[in-house]
Parts: C-alpha cells; structure tokens; sequence
C-alpha cells in the first residue's frame, strides 16, 4: 500500500537525537533503512544480519560510515550499552525467539537509548486480524507476483505468510518491548496490518560489558 518507505522515515525520526551516535539496524538485509539513516545524516550504522551476501551488497553501496555485522537478533555480537539507537524494519517478523532477541536490544542499548520496530502486525481485535490474513495469505502474493514479474523467480513474498503466523499479536509484542525498555508504544496503521512500536528506556539499567 506504499507505506513501507513512510513508516521507516517515521521511525527513523524518531532517533534523530542520536544521529552522531552509534546506531544498530537489526536484520538489515540490502541495507534500505540503512541508506535512510545515512540520508538523514546518521554518521555511525552498524548493519546486522546473517547473509553475509547481503551485507556485501550493502557495503559497497553505502560506505564508510555502515559497518557490516554477521549475526542474529537472539545473540547480538556487541557490547553491552554499546548503542543509542535500535533500528529493526520489517525483519523483526522472521526472528525465531523474540523475547530473546528483545532481551538483547536492552542489553546493548546504553541508558538513554530508544527501539524503533517496523514491520507487518497482527491486530488484537478479531475482525480486523482476520482481514489482514486474509490480505496477507491470498491478496498481497498475487499484487506482488504482479509487481516481480519477469524480474525474479518464484515470489519471496509468500515467505512471509507463515513468519505472519507465528507472529504475536501488536500489543503483546508491545508489552514486549514495554517490559525490556520500561515503556513502549503502539502505532497501528492499515487496521493494525502495519504497525510501529516506539520503546525508550526510563529506568536506569545496570549492565556489565
């Protein structure tokens, strides 16, 4: 529906406070909200994820100021406090264990840091979440096999019907983020199809490197 570029802008607004300190996008892929940060004069990136074929890619496209991270969500290969900000854009979805992987934002964000997640949600009310599987299952495929066509083989896009399975619903993986950082928000887009979660650290929290 076009909103995948305005709600990662959204998100990334929200980290602006932060743009000479080191800031983490998780599951970074080919580097989309990457190149985002840097536009916005983000002047520090570290971009994980676990292709390193992706992170070659997003190298050579974006430069000195991204470093390139093999690694998962669940066991992040940093520091403790290491960042301000935690980035994640539609690849939070396909994390295995997400209490896990939440755990680990906290851990190495520093004491004023904030998480910004983006990606596909599942509303909490009946109606709505049973629309939005129905749109996700059936409709989205068949707009995307339209949309690649004859560019790639296949469609990736239905990878993300069973990772949409699996996922919890929006205010649960809100009261998620809500118990690492100690407060988080909820922002529901497209019938809670499409959501963004703000969470920002408001108790100090002791961590050892």
């Amino acid at each position: 529906m076009g909103l995948a570029g305005p709600l990662r802008r959204r998100a990334i607004r929200k980290l602006e406070r932060y743009r000479t300190d080191w800031i983490l996008d998780s599951g970074t892929g080919p580097g989309t909200s990457s190149r985002l940060l840097l536009e916005d004069g983000f002047e520090k990136i570290a971009g994980l994820d676990p292709s390193m074929t992706l992170l070659r890619h997003a190298k050579v496209a974006l430069g000195p100021n991204f470093s390139p991270v093999t690694g998962v969500a669940e066991s992040l290969p940093f520091r403790s406090n290491a960042f301000s900000g935690v980035l994640t854009c539609f690849s939070f979805r396909d994390v295995r264990d997400k209490a896990l992987s939440m755990g680990e934002f906290a851990r190495v964000g520093n004491r004023e840091a904030r998480l910004e997640i983006v990606d596909v949600g599942k509303p909490d009310g009946t109606f709505q979440r049973r629309l939005i599987t129905l749109y996700v299952a059936l409709i989205m495929p068949i707009i995307a096999r339209f949309f690649i066509s004859g560019r790639t083989t296949g469609n990736p896009f239905q990878m993300i019907v069973p990772t949409f399975h699996r996922l919890a619903k929006n205010r649960s993986m809100t009261q998620l983020a809500e118990e690492e950082f100690g407060s988080a928000r909820l922002h529901e887009f497209l019938l809670g199809g499409l959501v963004i979660i703000d969470a920002e650290r408001t108790t100090v929290v002791e961590r050892a490197d």
